[in-house]
């Protein structure tokens, strides 16, 4: 996934959480709204944590043949 996609994944994130937060005040967390948000947040929080544990591995690969071509 390119720099960008995961920019506007992150900003998605950002502003859901902060939607999320800023009707709690109004309405209860137990409201239809509410738990709507929060599946939707918890969809885009898991993708984005999928992705960055992909990169994660993917560069501890590259490292790994790195280092095993080294010795």
């Amino acid at each position: 996934m390119k720099i960008k996609d995961l920019l506007k994944l992150k900003r998605k994130i950002i502003v859901r959480k902060k939607l999320l937060n800023f009707l709690l005040v109004w309405f209860n967390p137990r409201n239809t709204l509410m738990i709507i948000l929060s599946k939707n947040l918890d969809k885009h929080i898991a993708k984005y944590q999928q992705i960055l544990s992909l990169q994660h591995r993917h560069e501890k690969y590259r490292l790994d043949m790195v280092r095993l071509a080294i010795a």
